[in-house]
């Protein structure tokens, strides 16, 4: 038995519950699937702006991601008020995804927003009250967003009664059952993974590799290439592949490396400028703190390594006598 399968022969309803967080999950996939047309509107309604206002490129990718997170939580939420077990499964692991990236965010903005609005406060004569207004606001809005919700996410889906009802009225075997729950978020990351692919048309398709940086055409075929790898490591990991378990260790290795290498080698301005960013953009770049080259390259190994120490603590999962039993 896996860990999703789980149940009590008592347990609490809740059919309520998963009709409430599916209607949520649907709203998110709503307001994301509105925010595709918004973005190429701020794209025409900024044209005549000094600098070029919104660039096309990045309306481009954020409409992916948009379109992406659209699909992906209406699919979801609809899943969820069906109470079907894979529905609530894999919404437990992108929340998971969610809360962990997002306290990141949160740290992030408490080291970036400060920094930014003293700047901004500076050059437009903004009074402190009002700055640090807009600092607790911004800062609570990520917090809300990237924390609060996800959070209550998890601690919805992660009840053994979420498990018990759906299994309760839907009691067929279903793919998810033997899909062990931590596996099941690898595959998440790795689906996201591959998503993140197309956000890099905004970025000139910078692509660290190996001390180098390439960019345009180069750039973009290497992205392509990391798009579709992500997607059969997803693939993979749902069948508990040894060559899926492999493969991840490879990219991760590689993905660390060449991004140590890249940011020791270019200082933060010289990879915007490869990024070949919109001039608002680089003029906000400017106003952040300016980070060191082995600072940046140990939060890089932090994120890869962290990455990484996950992946071994599943390798039990990819036995290669699973693999030889699927094969039969």
């Amino acid at each position: 038995m896996t860990e999703s399968n789980e149940t009590t022969p008592d347990f609490k309803d809740r059919t309520l519950g998963l009709t409430i967080f599916g209607v949520v999950s649907v709203l998110i996939g709503v307001c994301s699937a509105l925010l595709v047309p918004l973005t190429f509107l701020s794209v025409a309604l900024t044209k005549s702006v000094a600098g070029g206002g919104v660039d096309v490129r990045s309306a481009w990718s954020a409409s992916a991601l948009y379109g992406f997170m659209a699909v992906a939580f209406i699919w979801l939420g609809i899943g969820s008020i069906r109470a079907r077990r894979w529905a609530c499964e894999l919404l437990l692991s992108l929340s998971w995804i969610w809360l962990l990236t997002g306290i990141c965010s949160v740290v992030i903005g408490i080291l970036v927003v400060p920094a930014v609005m003293q700047e901004f406060g500076a050059s437009e004569a903004l009074p402190a009250e009002m700055a640090s207004l807009v600092i607790f606001v911004t800062l609570g809005v990520i917090g809300l967003l990237s924390v609060v919700v996800p959070g209550l996410f998890v601690l919805f889906y992660r009840s053994p009664g979420v498990a018990a009802t759906c299994r309760a009225r839907h009691p067929e075997p279903q793919w998810i059952d033997a899909c062990p729950r931590r596996l099941l978020t690898l595959m998440v990351v790795w689906v996201l993974l591959a998503v993140s692919a197309l956000l890099m048309p905004a970025y000139n398709f910078f692509f660290p590799f190996f001390g180098i940086v390439l960019t345009g055409a180069a750039g973009a075929v290497l992205w392509g290439l990391v798009l579709a790898v992500c997607l059969a490591l997803a693939v993979g990991t749902s069948r508990q592949a040894s060559w899926a378990w492999w493969g991840g260790l490879a990219l991760i290795i590689a993905g660390t490396l060449s991004s140590i290498l890249v940011v020791l080698r270019f200082d933060l301005k010289e990879i915007v400028t490869l990024m070949n960013l919109p001039k608002d953009q680089v003029a906000m770049m400017d106003t952040l703190p300016t980070l060191d080259g082995w600072v940046m390259a140990l939060g890089t190994f932090l994120v890869w390594g962290t990455f990484l120490v996950y992946l071994m603590t599943l390798r039990r999962y990819f036995a290669p006598s699973r693999l030889a039993a699927d094969d039969r």
